[in-house]
Formats: structure tokens, sequence, C-alpha cells
């Protein structure tokens, strides 16, 4: 038997075309009810996994706590009534040996962000007043509203800081 040079073709049948072309849906779609499938479940999951927004005065508390320490919030209350609340906290930069001025500047700074931040994006609370110590010792009460900018925001010194 003599082979020819050429190639021989092979013959594809319609048949197996079909049957190649239909698994590779299947296989689509396969893919696809999958993928949907976990998409599904996802969103599913996060609805029942969300966290909840925190109690007013808890957001207000970790605001304080932000930027003061974690050990400084000492008390916090809020009024549902009037939307106000009020964080007692030992402040993280006051000393004593420090210049008046220096002292006033700090305890300022450190009131007026932690309001800021206890504002930010909290719709429930409309005015926010916090109390900064140094052992039992007031030595400022910053207060503040929503909308108000920072250098608006009110600053009373108490005790020796008062002086000036």
């Amino acid at each position: 038997m003599v082979r020819s040079a050429q190639p021989s073709r092979r013959r594809v049948s319609a048949t197996s075309t079909r049957g190649t072309a239909l698994g590779l849906v299947a296989v689509g779609l396969g893919v696809l009810l999958l993928v949907g499938g976990l998409v599904a479940y996802d969103r599913v999951w996060t609805a029942r996994n969300r966290i909840q927004p925190a109690d007013p005065a808890a957001r207000v508390g970790g605001a304080i706590r932000s930027i003061s320490g974690t050990d400084s919030v000492r008390r916090v209350s809020y009024d549902p009534a009037t939307k106000a609340a009020r964080v007692e906290a030992a402040s993280k930069y006051y000393e004593a040996a420090k210049p008046l001025k220096e002292n006033q500047e700090y305890l300022a700074t450190e009131g007026r962000l932690g309001a800021q931040l206890a504002l930010y994006q909290n719709t429930e609370v409309e005015s926010v007043t916090v109390l900064l110590y140094a052992g039992r010792d007031l030595l400022a009460t910053v207060t503040a509203k929503q909308g108000q900018a920072f250098a608006q925001m009110k600053v009373e010194y108490s005790g020796r800081l008062a002086g000036q």
C-alpha cells in the first residue's frame, strides 16, 4: 500500500461540532450560575452582618479617645431631646511645667479636635461639650455645634489657666 504525500483530511461531522459548542455553552452557563450564586450569598451575608450605627454617646467617646488617648474618657452622656453630648476626659497634652499660653493652646486644640471629630458625619449629635481635666482639676471646657468652624468653637479655661 502506497501512501500519498498529501496529508489525509479528516472529516469533522456536524454532530461533533454541535456537541462541542453545546458543551462550551453548558460550561459557560454553569460558571455564570456559580458566580451569580456567590454574589447573592455575599450580599445576604453582608446584610446580616452589617454593623449597626453606634450609640451617639459611644461615637462621641470614641472620637475623644482617638485624640486624647484610650484611657482618657471618664464619662460620656447624651441627651436625645437636645441632641447634646457631654464628655469628661483627662487631657493628654497638659503639663503643669509648660508656660500658661502653651497649655492654653494645647488644651484648645485638643478639645476642638475632639469635638470636631465627634461631630463629623454624626447627624444624631447637634452639640458637644468637652471638659478636659488634669486629675480632679477642670482645665478647659470646649463647646462646639454642627457646622461650626474650628476657630469658632468656644473654649473656656478654668483654675489657673483662666488668668489670661
